[in-house]
C-alpha cells in the first residue's frame, strides 16, 4: 500500500474534528450570539442525549448491526416513567402511583432492557434480520407510549426526578458532566477490554470471530442490552431537560444518532471506529441545529440540512471502505500464460 493511499483512510477518520471546526467558525461569522456562553452551553445540553443515545448505537454498529427502535425505547421509557410518577387525572395525566423517583429510573431501565433483549434474542436465537427486528420494535414500542396515555402529555414530575436534566455542577449542566464520564466509560470498554476487542472482532470477521473462541451471538445480545438501557437512561436525561412528558418524545431521532455516529467514523458494516470520533459527530450535529436556529432558517431547511449531513456520512463511510479493501487484481489468463 502506498503511502498516499494509507494517508487517505487515516485523514478520513479524522475528518469530523476539522468539519466541527469549520462549521463553528461559519456560525461565527454568521451570527455574534453563537460564540455565546449561552449558546456554547445549550450546544453540549443538546449533546448529552443525543451523546449517550450514540453511545448505545456505536456498541450495535460495530458488531456490524443496527437498533433503529433506540428512539422509541426512549420515548416509551420516558412515558412510563413520567406515567409513574404523576398524579392522576387532568392536568398531570398520569397514573396516580406517584412512586418515588428512584423506583420509577429502575422500572424504566428495566424496561430499555427488555426492548434490548426482545430485539437481541430475536437477531441471535431466531436469526432474523437486525434491520427489519429493530423497525418492527420501533413502530410497535412507539405504539406502546401512544397507548399508556393515550397521547397526552403528563406533567407536573418531582423536582428530585428532574435533576439530571436541569441541576448543575457549579456552572456546568449535570447532564454535560454524564455525557463526559459515559463517553470516557464508553472509550476504555472499547479501547481496553476484552469486550470491546471482540466487538470490533465480531464486526471484522465474524467467522473469525468464532474460530478464535469468541460467541458472537453472546457479545451481540449484550450490545443491545446495553443500547436499550442507554436509550432509557437517556430518557431520564430527557425528561430532566423537558420537564414533561410527551408521546413524540425522540420521534425521528434515530437518523441523527446513526449520522452522528457514522461520520464521526463508526462503520455501518462493522468492525471500525473511535467513541471519541462519535462525540465529535454528536458535537458536529449539535452545532449544525443550533447554528441554523441561531440563524432563524425554517424547519424545512433544517430537515434538508439533516438529510444533507446523512448523506454526506454514508458517502464518508463508503470511501473509507473503499480505500481499506486491498485492490484485487484480476488472475493472468491460463492461456495467455500458456
Amino acid at each position: 500500500m502506498s503511502t498516499q493511499t494509507a494517508l487517505v483512510p487515516r485523514l478520513l477518520d479524522n475528518l469530523i474534528w476539522l468539519l466541527l471546526l469549520l462549521a463553528g467558525a461559519a456560525f461565527s461569522l454568521l451570527t455574534t450570539q453563537f460564540l455565546s456562553v449561552n449558546n456554547l452551553t445549550n450546544i453540549l445540553v443538546h449533546s448529552s442525549v443525543l451523546g449517550i443515545m450514540v453511545i448505545g448505537q456505536s456498541f450495535t454498529l460495530i458488531t456490524g448491526n443496527f437498533d433503529l427502535s433506540a428512539e422509541s425505547t426512549l420515548g416509551l421509557a420516558a412515558m412510563v416513567g413520567a406515567f409513574l410518577l404523576a398524579a392522576a387525572g387532568e392536568p398531570s395525566n398520569g397514573s396516580g402511583w406517584m412512586l418515588h423517583p428512584a423506583l420509577a429510573v429502575a422500572v424504566m431501565l428495566a424496561l430499555g432492557l427488555a426492548v434490548g433483549a426482545v430485539n437481541g434474542l430475536l437477531i441471535t436465537r431466531m436469526r432474523m434480520n437486525n434491520f427489519v427486528v429493530t423497525l418492527s420494535t420501533m413502530i410497535i414500542v412507539r405504539g406502546l407510549a401512544f397507548l399508556l396515555t393515550q397521547g397526552k402529555t403528563v406533567t407536573r414530575l418531582p423536582a428530585s426526578f428532574k435533576v439530571l436534566g436541569h441541576g448543575s455542577v457549579g456552572p456546568v449542566p449535570l447532564s454535560v458532566v454524564v455525557l463526559g464520564v459515559a463517553f470516557g466509560v464508553a472509550a476504555v470498554i472499547t479501547r481496553s477490554t476484552r469486550f470491546g476487542r471482540d466487538l470490533f472482532a465480531v464486526g471484522g470477521n465474524r467467522d473469525a470471530a468464532l474460530a478464535s473462541g469468541i460467541d458472537p451471538d453472546r457479545r451481540i445480545l449484550q450490545v443491545y442490552l446495553i443500547s436499550g438501557a442507554l436509550a432509557a437512561f437517556a430518557a431520564w436525561v430527557e425528561l430532566g431537560r423537558l420537564g414533561v412528558g410527551a408521546t413524540r418524545i425522540g420521534e425521528g431521532m434515530i437518523f441523527e444518532i446513526q449520522a452522528a455516529a457514522v461520520i464521526g467514523g463508526i462503520s455501518l458494516f462493522g468492525g471500525r471506529g473511535t467513541m471519541i470520533g462519535a462525540l465529535g459527530g454528536v458535537l458536529l450535529l449539535s452545532v449544525i441545529n443550533a447554528g441554523l436556529n441561531l440563524m432563524q432558517v425554517s424547519g424545512f431547511a433544517i430537515d434538508m440540512v439533516r438529510g444533507l449531513v446523512i448523506l454526506a456520512a454514508m458517502l464518508l463511510d463508503a470511501q473509507k471502505l473503499r480505500y481499506r479493501q486491498p485492490v484485487r487484481r484480476p488472475a493472468p489468463d491460463a492461456r495467455l500464460a500458456a
